[in-house]
């Protein structure tokens, strides 16, 4: 799914190439993720209408219409917009909605899962798109301050790595990027939110502002295709079973609430007494011989 530093690029993108042009045509590819907040068909209500603004809110993407419309996007799991230029093109099975425009582009989202939705609604109906008004603080504001984060973090006590990934508590982070904050903040995933020391919960504010800055610009610098997720860069997050680009220790997964997290033991050390000591696990399992090294080695 894009994350903000995606939804960033896609939003800058967009806001250049689109805005301005009116909708010629609709094709909905399959209905499941739409949602018409008010009376008509999705033909009726955007044909014609011009597009004035895209903009991101937490994990949302918002294009603003005229006639004081809104079409909204939750990307979900798997969601994501593309960008043709020239001559209509037959979309793939996944696109679900094309919007031609009139200066010959097509806006395509597809989702091969189906899990994203597609909100149609009157400006004044946006807080009721679900989880669009229960978002969180918005991490790129200025709200978005040390004592609010100390706020935030009051009370909690469920494992950092969750609360990270509450878009009703900060707005908003998905699981690359979780992974990444807490590499950078040398906070190992299952640490509990109370058990977190002053220094630690500044590092980790510190390390929220630094990740997501420093992905903005890694994404936003390469210019690529909305559609493509630059991912390269990061330095845990599907990088489980290499070595550390810090200190050499393979890094491993483990499952944190309904994900998986992964992390560097040496980097990342816990306090706690967990199931598996992850820095004593050698080619998967714990204390296994390694069988490049000799008898004598």
């Amino acid at each position: 799914m894009p994350e903000l530093p995606d939804l960033v690029h896609i939003a800058s993108v967009l806001g250049r190439t689109v805005c301005g042009k009116a909708i010629t045509n609709v094709k909905l590819g399959d209905p499941v993720v739409l949602r018409l907040m008010i009376p008509g068909t999705l033909s009726a209500l955007l044909v014609g209408r011009r597009l004035l603004a895209v903009e991101r809110r937490g994990n949302f993407l918002r294009f603003a219409l005229d006639g004081d419309l809104v079409l909204v996007v939750n990307f979900m799991l798997s969601g994501r917009f593309a960008l043709s230029a020239g001559k209509p093109t037959r979309g793939a099975k996944s696109t679900l909605l094309t919007l031609a425009l009139d200066d010959g582009q097509e806006l395509r989202y597809a989702d091969e899962t189906r899990m994203g939705k597609l909100y149609v609604a009157r400006c004044e109906q946006e807080g009721d798109i679900p989880g669009y008004r229960e978002l969180g603080v918005d991490l790129l504001s200025a709200a978005f301050t040390p004592a609010r984060f100390r706020e935030i973090l009051a009370g909690r006590r469920d494992q950092v790595r969750q609360l990270l990934l509450d878009k009703t508590a900060l707005a908003a982070i998905g699981n690359a990027y979780a992974d990444e904050i807490l590499f950078a903040a040398r906070i190992h995933p299952k640490t509990f939110c109370h058990h977190l020391k002053a220094e630690e919960i500044d590092g980790l504010y510190a390390a929220i502002r630094q990740t997501l800055a420093h992905a903005i610009t890694e994404v936003t610098s390469r210019g690529g295709p909305i559609e493509v997720e630059v991912r390269d860069f990061l330095a845990v997050r599907g990088r489980a079973r290499q070595p550390c680009r810090v200190c050499g220790t393979v890094l491993r997964e483990v499952r944190v609430g309904k994900g998986d997290a992964c992390f560097c033991p040496t980097c990342q050390p816990t306090e706690r007494r967990l199931f598996l000591d992850y820095r004593k696990l050698v080619g998967g399992s714990p204390a296994a011989p390694d069988p490049r090294r000799s008898k004598n080695g």
